[in-house]
């Protein structure tokens, strides 16, 4: 019984290693994640962009600069750290009175709360970069396509905004129509009516993949919405692939460390009963 003990030990104690070095070789790979850079009135940058395990949304940034000829960045250094400038000579407070306007990121479709050069990512990651004046007069909105209408010819979006209690600044979070915006439907562009719904004819809703944009500008030519990526769009007359291609398979590595660790996990819980018994 003792030697089937040290043998059990023994094989737990090279199954954690195992997991550990996995671990370790797999944060000293490079991870790659979608980048895109968006302007006031179009798309700078879109593509993919691999980076080490440690970089942060700024060194992606970075990297597609040095890859691409379409983006030049400035980045100045201040007491919070790297700052984003300006992208193609665009300076951040240069487009308004106040200068609250400036450039912006979200990863996979949320705000983040640090700077974009201390938010590390990770693979798969989905990384936007945009022009706004969001904290100012013009604010910032980032539609959600609704398709319940859409065999009817009606499309509309909606979009996710905070408001904070004026006393507590408690922050709620509640959807909100679209409304004043253009949708670019396979480039023909079509004035949303005043409650915020597009209406295309029959032909326009014809089975196929459909290419889908939407813009709106303050009166000071700022964008007030965050335009979709170039390559997205709505298929109609089969079924949609539920995975819409922005979120990328765990890596090998990934896979081989969670299936260790949850082996692992199941030989403990196992002798651990047997052992109690």
């Amino acid at each position: 019984m003792k030697l089937f003990k040290k043998t059990l030990c023994v094989l737990l104690a090279a199954l954690l290693l195992g997991c550990t070095a996995l671990t370790a070789f797999a944060a000293e790979g490079d991870v790659t994640v979608s980048l895109r850079v968006e302007g006031i009135t179009d798309c700078l940058f879109y593509d993919n962009v691999t980076v080490a395990a440690d970089a942060t949304a700024l060194d992606a940034l970075k990297a597609a600069d040095a890859a691409s000829d379409d983006l030049t960045l400035t980045v100045t250094d201040s007491e919070y750290g790297a700052y984003l400038a300006a992208i193609n000579g665009l300076y951040a407070g240069s487009q308004t009175t106040k200068g609250w306007d400036g450039w912006m990121f979200r990863v996979n479709d949320e705000a983040v709360s640090v700077g974009i050069d201390a938010y590390t990512v990770s693979n798969g990651d989905s990384v936007v970069v945009y022009y706004s004046d969001e904290y100012g007069d013009t604010g910032m909105l980032y539609p959600e396509i609704n398709l319940d209408g859409l065999m009817e010819g009606k499309i509309s979006f909606t979009s996710a905004t905070t408001e904070y209690d004026p006393e507590t600044w408690e922050p709620t979070v509640k959807q909100v129509p679209v409304t004043g915006y253009t949708l670019i439907w396979d480039g023909e562009k079509i004035t949303a009516d005043e409650e915020g719904v597009a209406h295309l004819t029959e032909a326009q809703i014809a089975d196929g993949d459909h290419s889908v944009q939407i813009e709106r500008y303050a009166e000071n030519g700022l964008p007030t919405v965050l335009r979709f990526a170039p390559d997205y769009g709505v298929t109609i007359g089969s079924a949609e692939d539920p995975d819409d291609g922005q979120d990328q398979p765990q890596g090998l590595f990934a896979r081989i460390i969670a299936f260790f660790r949850n082996l692992f996990q199941k030989i403990a819980a196992f002798f651990g009963k047997l052992f109690n018994k």
